[in-house]
């Protein structure tokens, strides 16, 4: 969508015996062996020295990326579980919905939603790794993992996802599908996250004790999904965001050729 906009960043390399960090600034980088019980990154760099001498200041702070880096710190360092995991990539760093600013959207958590001046950045998949006995992997294959289902990957057993998503809406596409819950959640997010919590989370539960296999966990998250939405949609509802943000989402709606087969403008 924007080919001008790059930037250099971090990974996380793990693996059953250890983990760690990569950055990169240019042709430069540096790497930090992880010794303790957690180790987190965001798109700012972190490792001690490498920092200090080649970071973006100005960008770190338009992105918010140490806010973020900070919180998902200190989060990890107390998770035990996939499911606490899940629960950390769901923050939206503020305790409850999205915080909008004019200049960034909300981006002061892992759950990032876009909308920004300045800085418009979206969480678009999520993904966690169980690398324990049988290494499995979950990810939701979706935008904003709060109203997402984590689905059970193995790496020696693909899955048939369908069309790779592309920046243009296709009702085909497992994320574009999503994307008729995301944005129809984003008028109201509180209210929409509130009527599908419950049953997100009695759902993985279910799938961490025993798990599916993912071609499965698709099929159940669609149904789930289509009934989340139509339990929105029938709920009394009114678009809560501030105008500016109901003008740049519909710019991204344009852009994508996003039309849903509702107004996402309706107010009850």
């Amino acid at each position: 969508e924007h080919p001008k906009f790059t930037y250099h960043n971090s990974f996380l390399i793990a693996d059953v015996h250890g983990a760690v960090v990569l950055e990169t600034a240019g042709k430069r980088w540096a790497v930090e062996t992880v010794t303790g019980r957690a180790r987190s990154i965001s798109n700012g760099l972190t490792i001690e020295g490498f920092t200090e001498k080649y970071s973006d200041r100005l960008r770190g702070a338009v992105a918010a990326c140490a806010i973020r880096q900070e919180l998902t710190q200190k989060l990890a360092s107390g998770a035990g579980s996939p499911a606490d995991m899940m629960a950390i990539l769901r923050d939206n760093g503020t305790g409850a919905g999205p915080n909008w600013s004019i200049w960034r959207g909300s981006m002061v958590g892992p759950n990032m939603h876009a909308g920004g001046i300045l800085a418009s950045s979206q969480t678009v998949s999520s993904w966690v790794s169980d690398l324990r006995a049988e290494p499995l992997h979950w990810a939701t294959g979706t935008a904003d993992p709060a109203l997402s289902l984590f689905k059970p990957i193995r790496i020696n057993q693909p899955a048939n996802l369908g069309p790779l998503p592309t920046n243009t809406f296709d009702a085909e596409s497992l994320w574009w599908r999503h994307e008729l819950l995301h944005r129809r959640a984003l008028l109201n997010w509180n209210t929409a996250h509130a009527a599908i919590a419950s049953e997100r989370d009695e759902t993985e539960t279910a799938w961490i004790a025993d798990p599916p296999s993912t071609e499965q966990a698709i099929t159940i998250a669609a149904d789930l999904e289509e009934a989340w939405l139509n339990r929105i949609w029938e709920e009394p509802h009114r678009d809560e965001r501030p105008f500016w943000l109901r003008y740049m989402w519909s710019r991204y709606n344009k852009a994508a050729n996003f039309k849903p087969p509702f107004n996402l403008e309706e107010s009850a």
